[in-house]
């Protein structure tokens, strides 16, 4: 099946199950929890209380604080551990449109991640290394984070669009905004996708969700600022994993979000990792949750001298992370110097 046809079949499903999506989920075996339009574990990273269903466009809609936003498709798959394609062709069974002409396995799903990876490298391509007095560098010195030499994985976008869903749940862009690309990268180093900061005036843009990833199911994936070594630091985020490296030294990767922290990949001679961890104590402990779901991983099942020697660091202070203590220490240092 072409590119065309796909999407046709994918416009022609969201336009019959539009207005109908709760039902939908219900009939193909979601559990009516993650439908309860109250807080709750995200069927995708977890969690307690991240994520909420409210169909609010009628296109299935919900929100995880570590997620994003998504929809009917989406919340299907990671409900029920669905590959897009098996998603679609359910959906288009509960709202009757006719099975398509039976093709090879790996065609139905070829088109979305094709065109996604195309996107990425197109966005990459069209990004700037980073340099002293641009938009990112301006962002990160003003969290206290002065790069002599800024990580490759990290890019300037000059002007990269803003979307957002409208009324009838369509993506119009709302502006353009210079934003920092990070570079996420698989277990093989190849890139998966990217993770974007949309900027303005050295802070984050005034919009819902300044932060982005092009695309869900990163699964263990991190933005690799450092070359691993025999010890290596994790964090959630990419400005914290930045300020954990300026603190220590430690060679640093960002996870990007608590969810894909638990799940992080490291390479086999890593034998030292040290997880910086944020203290969500004021919003569910999600950021401790993680950093120990993680620790337990890295370790169980290693005997004596094979097992990893893990460590979890966590901020004093609830609802800090390690950037916001590294911002304050130097902001400290600078009104002390002056």
């Amino acid at each position: 099946m072409n590119d065309t046809a796909f999407e046709h079949r994918i416009e022609e499903a969201k336009r019959r199950a539009h207005g109908r999506w709760t039902e939908i989920l219900r009939s193909l075996g979601v559990d009516d929890r993650i439908l309860g339009r109250r807080n709750g574990p995200c069927p995708s990273c977890g969690g307690t209380d991240r994520f909420q269903y409210t169909d609010k466009f009628g296109e299935g809609n919900y929100h995880c604080r570590h997620c994003g936003a998504g929809g009917g498709f989406k919340l299907l798959q990671a409900a029920l551990g669905l590959d897009f394609a098996t998603a679609l062709r359910q959906v288009e069974s509960c709202v009757g449109v006719p099975a398509p002409a039976p093709s090879a396995p790996p065609a139905a799903t070829e088109p979305s991640a094709q065109r996604m990876r195309r996107l990425a490298q197109r966005l990459w391509d069209e990004a700037l290394p980073l340099q002293p007095g641009d938009e990112v560098d301006c962002y990160l010195r003003r969290r206290g984070l002065h790069l002599r030499h800024p990580p490759s994985v990290l890019r300037r976008h000059p002007a990269l669009g803003y979307y957002e869903k409208n009324a009838a749940g369509r993506s119009c862009k709302v502006a353009d905004y210079p934003a920092m690309l990070a570079c996420i990268q698989g277990p093989d180093g190849h890139a998966v996708t990217l993770h974007r900061t949309y900027l303005k005036d050295g802070e984050k843009a005034p919009v819902p969700d300044a932060r982005k990833v092009l695309s869900a199911g990163i699964n263990g994936a991190a933005v690799r600022l450092c070359e691993p070594a025999h010890e290596l630091a994790v964090a959630e985020g990419i400005e914290t994993a930045l300020a954990v490296h300026l603190a220590t030294g430690k060679p640093a990767w960002a996870a990007v979000s608590a969810g894909n922290l638990e799940k992080l990949w490291l390479p086999e001679g890593v034998r030292q990792v040290c997880i910086y961890a944020d203290n969500d104590a004021d919003g569910g402990y999600e950021g401790q949750a993680s950093a120990y779901a993680l620790a337990r991983r890295l370790t169980r099942g290693a005997p004596g001298n094979d097992a990893r020697q893990v460590r979890v660091f966590l901020p004093r202070q609830p609802g800090h992370d390690w950037a916001d203590v590294w911002r304050m220490r130097s902001t400290a240092a600078e009104a002390q110097a002056a």
